[in-house]
């Protein structure tokens, strides 16, 4: 398996537990090709960060300007711990999406995706994590010139 990591001007430290964390002033993080690995960045912004080809991956990150992309991915954990304005979930199975109150007026894009979930905090300061998850599936009814698409409800008889 080619795996790589790259990290645009940063610090890459491996630790023994199969945690990487990157330090310094990171711009951009970009995780490739890897299985059952920990990524945390915690210093500051970076501008982007894509996790492409990864399976089984945890990410935790404070703040992101651009964008924060999961691409061709099964079983991956996503924390956002400050804010990020976009997040995009593309060709993927299995992603746990976690915003902090920062992060909650994210637009979430998703595309060729299944089980996706997004856990936002609770209403109550030290309350439990409260989990939805994004349709997979939409109905579009051409309607007064124009498509209109909903998500499908499935509804218990």
């Amino acid at each position: 398996m080619d795996a790589r990591i790259q990290f645009s001007r940063s610090k890459v430290y491996l630790y023994p537990s199969n945690i990487l964390l990157a330090l310094m002033l990171s711009r951009v993080i970009l995780v490739v090709n890897h299985e059952k690995l920990n990524v945390g960045y915690m210093q500051g912004s970076v501008n982007n960060i894509t996790v492409d080809k990864c399976t089984k991956l945890g990410l935790v990150f404070k703040d992101v300007v651009a964008a924060c992309e999961i691409v061709n991915c099964s079983g991956v954990e996503v924390q956002c711990q400050g804010s990020a304005p976009t997040i995009s979930v593309d060709n993927t199975a299995g992603c746990q999406l976690y915003l902090s109150k920062d992060a909650l007026e994210a637009s979430i894009t998703t595309a060729k995706s299944s089980e996706i979930n997004v856990l936002v905090p609770g209403s109550e300061p030290d309350g439990d994590w409260v989990e939805e998850a994004l349709p997979q599936q939409y109905i579009h009814v051409y309607k007064d010139g124009q498509f209109v698409t909903t998500p499908v409800s499935h509804s218990g008889a």
